[in-house]
């Protein structure tokens, strides 16, 4: 095949290999996501029951920008354990056994009930030969997230959301997999296939889609197996299957749907592709002859409407996607593109493949300043994730009591990765300002405790750019003492460099150019670029303003997740360090200072995109109190109402205003 090429393929394929470096997949860019999805892994497993693993295009590293890759999530329930054969339930707690007939489709299982006193009766059912199976439909579904097959997606931004799957974990080596396990080829090595046999399997909770008991059918998922493989793969195979998707999304998606040509058969093209030729393939200058491979690969596969799924052959993954004039049009598509014979590729829009490949055509330079900026831009996704799985693991800790959460912490000290770094400082800020808040609730204030207290909220500090601050200063300040607080604050001011805002957007280019000039590890980079929001708990209310004290049991909003209490409150940052500053002058009577954080205050309350808008009002209109206006502390929280006009602490925040406006008439006569 490789004599039969174009003679231009070799040296186009070189261009190709180079340009896709600039788009996010150079081999340090892809080592570095890959080891910061393995670090937030651990993180959301850490704060809680069950293991939380990461897979699909995010955890392998193989998307781009212009792909905008969901992360899927998978929650491996610790509480439901399988296993395969009975003789080994002897020595085991099983409560299911996997079980199939002559009616289960290939690559589906049935979870038979083992102890009668198992978990979940109600989901339990009657299958076609009388046993007792748990059912997969609606097994995970949680309240207000959108579903998608098992996934629960719930969106982060416009383009970017998170697909949470729970599953169940077979620690062995499934039955149906054994065909795959005893092939006779050189790929993948044998030491592989011995790792890969060890990670064992998922079962998902979703059937068959023509099989009348899909309801209580379980796919059985190679995630982890998969997920080895494609961290095996060199570039050339890396940047191959990244193409493939850009192809899919801009040749095909258009015409044919979504569901015609995934993701994962384009992932299964490339392992059958990898099992079928010589390694020496797959080097840079034969990138568009391992393209058309894959192509051809894949137009054979829907010629038959077959596409075998790699580890379980017998199982047909175009089975409900693939049909009708689906599949005629989809052929058409496949046709198309190998009838052009690469220069499709100066067509694809993804990343702008397609103008950047067609100027390197016409000139051998490559500029070296665009290929660093590019490069690090595809990267923001990944932070993003990362950032968002921090802030939701900060919340899981914050629910638990004081025990669990020192048990956390000695937890995370012993995990030898750079995991402790990044949790152990959020989860310091929480414990100190707890146990200071334990401290402040008495008349006789425990010297030895609170001193605690203040060192774990000092070791917080440097959690990130001003969550573990603001809170110190919140922890001077309801001490009394102003000078310290000051003197933390104006740290805050010399820090604050805001490249990140919190867990809402992708990083700045400037930002992601500094992590990789600079080297430094996803902790170091949360340390220094991003800026969480202030989070209260009520176990911390006597060491947070008072203004926020009605927020934290009035107010309701969509952004608290279905787990966390509703007995919580968050400050946007840049409000929360203006609003800490307003309240150290004014009580210092720097009148000046004052008021400026006051104009401060209202600038970001009026001319920024506040996430938190309810919590910086009602702390707006009580420093307007504070200063006797108290019409404009009334328009403000008026203010509040339009935006909220249900569970908002802004009506307390009106009677007390009220109240305090007929003590000041009174005085006046």
């Amino acid at each position: 095949m490789e004599g039969n090429s174009p003679a231009y393929y070799r040296d186009v394929s070189l261009r190709l290999f180079n340009l896709l470096d600039k788009v996010g997949l150079r081999e340090d860019i892809r080592w570095k996501w890959i080891n910061m999805m393995l670090e937030a892994e651990q993180i959301v497993s850490i704060a809680n029951v069950s293991p939380y693993h990461i897979f699909g295009s995010q955890a392998e590293a193989t998307t781009t920008d212009g792909l905008e890759s969901d992360i899927d999530i998978v929650n491996c329930l610790t509480f439901v354990s399988v296993l395969q054969s009975i003789p080994s339930l002897q020595t085991s707690d099983a409560k299911y056994i996997m079980v199939s007939d002559a009616s289960t489709p290939p690559g589906y299982v049935k979870l038979q009930i083992f102890d009668r006193y198992s978990v979940l009766p109600t989901q339990h059912s009657l299958d076609s030969i009388g046993r007792s199976v748990l059912c997969s439909r609606d097994f995970s579904s949680k309240r207000g997230l959108e579903r998608h097959g098992p996934a629960d997606k719930k969106m982060i931004t416009r383009s970017f959301s998170i697909d949470f799957v729970e599953a169940l974990r077979v620690r062995y080596w499934p039955c149906q997999a054994s065909q795959w396990e005893n092939r006779n080829n050189n790929y993948p090595s044998q030491a592989n296939v011995n790792l890969i046999k060890k990670t064992g399997a998922l079962l998902v909770p979703v059937g068959h889609p023509f099989s009348p008991e899909s309801h209580l059918e379980w796919r059985i998922s190679m995630s982890y197996g998969e997920k080895i493989l494609v961290w095996q793969f060199n570039s050339t195979q890396h940047k191959c299957y990244a193409l493939l998707k850009m192809i899919k999304k801009h040749f095909v998606q258009p015409v044919c749907g979504e569901q015609a040509l995934s993701s994962y058969h384009c992932k299964t093209c490339i392992f059958y592709a990898l099992q079928s030729t010589p390694s020496s393939l797959w080097k840079p200058d034969n990138l568009l002859l391992c393209i058309d491979l894959c192509l051809r690969t894949l137009l054979k596969w829907v010629k038959i409407g077959y596409c075998p799924n790699y580890f379980i052959p017998g199982e047909n993954m175009f089975h409900g996607k693939l049909y009708g004039h689906i599949q005629v049009k989809l052929l058409a598509v496949l046709n198309d593109l190998l009838r052009q014979e690469g220069t499709y590729l100066l067509s694809l829009s993804c990343d702008d493949i397609g103008q950047r490949l067609t100027r390197l055509c016409q000139t051998s330079l490559i500029n070296s300043v665009n290929q660093t900026k590019d490069g690090v831009k595809s990267m923001g996704i990944a932070i993003l994730s990362l950032t968002n799985l921090i802030a939701f693991s900060q919340k899981m800790f914050a629910c638990q009591d004081l025990c669990e959460k020192i048990n956390f912490v000695n937890k995370i000290c012993c995990t030898h990765t750079t995991i402790p770094t990044v949790l152990r400082l959020f989860y310091s800020s929480s414990l100190g300002s707890e146990l200071a808040s334990q401290c402040l609730a008495y008349s006789v204030i425990d010297k030895e405790k609170l001193d605690i207290a203040h060192e774990f909220l000092a070791l917080g500090c440097a959690s990130d750019v001003t969550s573990g601050r603001l809170k110190l200063a919140a922890f001077y300040l309801m001490q009394d003492n102003y000078i310290i607080a000051e003197y933390v604050l104006h740290l805050i001011h010399e820090n604050y460099t805001y490249l990140v805002r919190y867990c809402k957007s992708t990083p700045t280019e400037e930002a992601l150019c500094k992590m990789l000039e600079n080297n430094l590890s996803v902790a170091e980079f949360v340390r220094k670029y991003v800026a969480f929001p202030v989070l209260y708990f009520q176990s911390e209310i006597h060491c947070m303003p008072q203004a926020l004290i009605l927020n934290m049991f009035v107010s309701r909003g969509p952004r608290l997740l279905d787990h966390v209490p509703s007995q919580c409150v968050c400050v946007d940052p840049e409000f929360f360090l203006h609003y800490l500053e307003y309240q150290c002058y004014f009580w210092q009577g720097k009148t000046s200072h004052k008021m400026a954080a006051l104009n401060n205050m209202m600038w970001v309350v009026f001319y920024t995109n506040l996430e938190y808008g309810d919590s910086a009002l009602s702390l707006l209109a009580c420093c307007l109190m504070q200063e006797g206006m108290y019409m404009n502390a009334w328009k403000v929280l008026c203010m509040s109402m339009r935006f909220q006009n249900e569970h908002n602490a802004a009506m307390w925040h009106m009677a007390f205003l009220i109240k305090y406006a007929f003590r000041f008439l009174r005085i006046r006569q």
